[in-house]
């Protein structure tokens, strides 16, 4: 019965024991105690025991150390060194990576992070698997190998070691963004902007940004307090809200001028600017988007706000969206002083003091004022003659001095910085970087520099230690007794190559079973040129003795050899033929302004087009309008223009006697009542 018993209990054990260790087995054995031994007593108390020929135990009670530690510290030392000299404990010997090769993994991840192509957990394990045969390592576990990859007890050991590496969710990132963001496009915008300062001497209250943002009467909500665990707090709010455009103004100064609103109603309403700020204007649409003619009207406001004329110029910093490249714009900003400097195309996240420091916390306060009033009137909805008096309230809190000087501060544009980005913010545009497009499908400011525009030329390119000659090394590797898998280094073929790769060369070198015989090489790695010798490598240093089993890891060996970054192919179109604008002075570009009164005309031929089709469906026959007069100024003199085809004119000589009652005395009843003749 006993032994039936003690049977029984074993099994218990043994079953609780596997299910611990497969399921709630730690990742990390955890200490039962305290006791941990400082490496510097124990190194102490050796050389303590050197110097006065002490007992162990008398050497080891006076440190605190355990005195079979330090016997075997004095084995240690006599087999290794001369029986005096302290030899510390050797490291880990199982580890697959060593510290420096980890350090290469953390950079290459970080890097490829950078250029918006971050590798998810299971790409990381696949990387570091090729990456552990590529380097030759001795220690690789046979869950790697089944699995081809690392196993995830290594990949959040991995994590854990270097706290610097986190696993996040990324936003979405447009691939025109992407490719915008470069030196090339950085450098053109500030040379154009620096020129507007050296010619017109702006200073900061004469520097102005203008944006747009949309509004919705429908916001995203706040954040609430909720319970744990349960499904996902909802709010109260419409399906859906009418959207309005808001157009924001500051200076580098720190100063904001009063907002303008496009309302999307075809008339006016006194209740739209209710309880708005002074200066604000509203401008009606019926869609509530921006467009040339509202953007007019926009300047116009700003215009009045700042005072512009010839005298006393202003500088305006905009994007090149579709409803600001407009002719009747660039004409109205000539004739009242306003000098306009576009961003380059997709760099508004970057180089807008706007987007960068004062829409973020726009939206962030206008949310909350729409949620308080949410919670205030339960049973009403905001409207779109109320957003704007939220929009205002808004606009008042977050376009303070110091988001607005932050905004300018951070994109280098007052003070001028034009070193504000570093070489790690360009390192996105690295994937799609290309020569540059020839000058016809450019608008640039000047002449073009002399040193061009080829931002690959630039590029930094790897030294010849990092470039591996994998099919070259390759042959050497089919025989080794170490790896029977016969994969310690990938198949070059099924890596395309990418910026880093080199052109091998032919070597000289005679691959043996083990032993590689050095000679003269030839090999041309890349962009640099190694000049071909004799090797002078000491024997045994990068000579395998057979039955040995140690190998010289070769430090040239990279993440990025093993899996390159992403590169984009260099032969692309450039935009079919399409002119592009790139940042320049708008106002001040002759071919802009030409291309823009091209564009003007078309677009006005295509409407007419479009009316005159539309009038032969209708069967009312469409007039073409007549030109418009152009506008005369105050100054000018007041004329009366008289048609010679009217019904007042004759074909005779005019003369004196034609007309006898202009030189004719009024006398009475001249002008009489019409009363008098009824």
């Amino acid at each position: 019965m006993a032994t039936t018993a003690a049977h029984q209990c074993r099994i218990y054990l043994h079953q609780n024991t596997t299910n611990s260790s497969t399921t709630t087995m730690p990742r990390q054995r955890q200490r039962t105690s305290n006791k941990q031994m400082d490496r510097t007593d124990l190194e102490k108390a050796f050389n303590h025991r050197v110097k006065t020929q002490c007992s162990h135990k008398e050497a080891a009670e006076k440190f605190g150390v355990k005195k079979t530690t330090l016997v075997d510290a004095f084995n240690r030392s006599k087999k290794e060194a001369n029986g005096v000299t302290y030899v510390p404990v050797p490291g880990k010997v199982n580890m697959v990576f060593t510290p420096e090769q980890e350090g290469l993994i953390v950079k290459y991840t970080i890097q490829a992070a950078q250029m918006f192509y971050g590798l998810p957990r299971i790409e990381v394990r696949r990387m570091v698997y090729n990456y552990a045969h590529a380097c030759k390592s001795k220690s690789i576990p046979e869950a790697w190998e089944r699995n081809r990859m690392a196993t995830t007890d290594w990949y959040y050991s991995f994590m854990e070691r270097h706290p610097d590496l986190v696993l996040k969710a990324p936003e979405g990132m447009s691939i025109a963004r992407i490719v915008a963001f470069n030196k090339v496009n950085v450098e053109t915008f500030f040379k154009a902007y620096t020129l507007a300062l050296e010619k017109y001497q702006f200073t900061p209250d004469r520097i102005f940004n203008l944006d747009e943002s949309s509004l919705s009467t429908v916001m995203k909500p706040c954040k609430v307090v909720c319970a744990r665990g349960k499904p996902v707090a909802t709010q109260v709010t419409r399906e859906r809200g009418e959207t309005m455009t808001f157009v924001g103004i500051i200076s580098a100064a720190g100063q904001a001028v009063p907002p303008v609103f496009i309302i999307p109603r075809a008339r006016w309403n006194p209740t739209f600017m209710r309880n708005t700020s002074f200066g604000s204007k509203g401008i009606l649409h019926p869609s509530g988007w921006m467009n040339g003619d509202c953007f007019v009207q926009t300047l116009q406001h700003l215009h009045e706000r700042s005072g512009s004329s010839d005298e006393n110029k202003i500088l305006l910093i905009m994007d090149n969206a579709e409803c600001h490249m407009n002719i009747n714009v660039v004409e109205f900003a000539i004739r009242h002083g306003i000098v306009i400097v576009t961003l380059p195309p997709h760099t508004t996240d970057k180089l807008q003091p706007l987007d960068v420091s004062v829409f973020g916390p726009f939206k962030t306060f206008l949310r909350a004022l729409l949620n308080d009033h949410a919670l205030m009137h339960p049973n009403e909805h905001i409207t779109v003659h109320q957003l704007p008096e939220f929009a205002c309230d808004a606009w008042t809190k977050a376009a303070n001095p110091v988001n607005i000087l932050s905004g300018y501060r951070a994109t280098g544009i007052w003070p001028v910085n034009r070193l504000i980005f570093p070489d790690e913010a360009f390192v996105g545009a690295q994937v799609t970087e290309r020569p540059a497009p020839p000058e016809d499908f450019v608008v640039e400011v000047g002449p073009p520099s002399s040193d061009g525009a080829n931002s690959s030329d630039g590029e930094d390119q790897p030294p010849a230690s990092q470039v591996i000659d994998l099919p070259d090394l390759s042959p050497t590797l089919e025989d080794d007794p170490d790896d029977p898998t016969g994969t310690a280094w990938p198949d070059p073929g099924t890596a395309a190559p990418g910026p880093n790769t080199a052109t091998p060369g032919p070597s000289t070198a005679t691959p043996g079973p083990n032993t590689a015989t050095p000679g003269p090489s030839t090999a041309t790695p890349g962009p640099s040129t190694a000049t071909p010798g004799p090797s002078t490598a000491t024997p045994g240093s990068s000579t395998t003795t057979p039955g040995s089993s140690t190998r010289s890891t070769p430090p040239s060996i990279t993440p990025e050899a093993v899996r390159p970054f992403p590169k984009a192919a260099n032969q692309r179109p450039y935009g079919k033929g399409k002119k592009r604008l790139r940042a320049c002075i708008l106002t001040e570009n002759e071919e802009a302004i030409v291309d823009l009164r091209v564009k003007a005309a078309k677009k006005q031929k295509l409407e007419e087009k479009k009316k005159a089709v539309a009038g032969k469906k209708s069967g009312v026959p469409w007039k073409k309008k007549p030109a418009p007069v152009p506008e005369s100024s105050e100054e000018d003199d007041v004329r009366v223009l008289l048609d010679n085809s009217s019904e007042y004119s004759d074909d005779s000589e005019f003369t004196e006697s034609s007309y006898p009652f202009l030189d004719k005395e009024p006398e009475v009843r001249d002008f009489m009542h019409y009363s008098t003749y009824v």
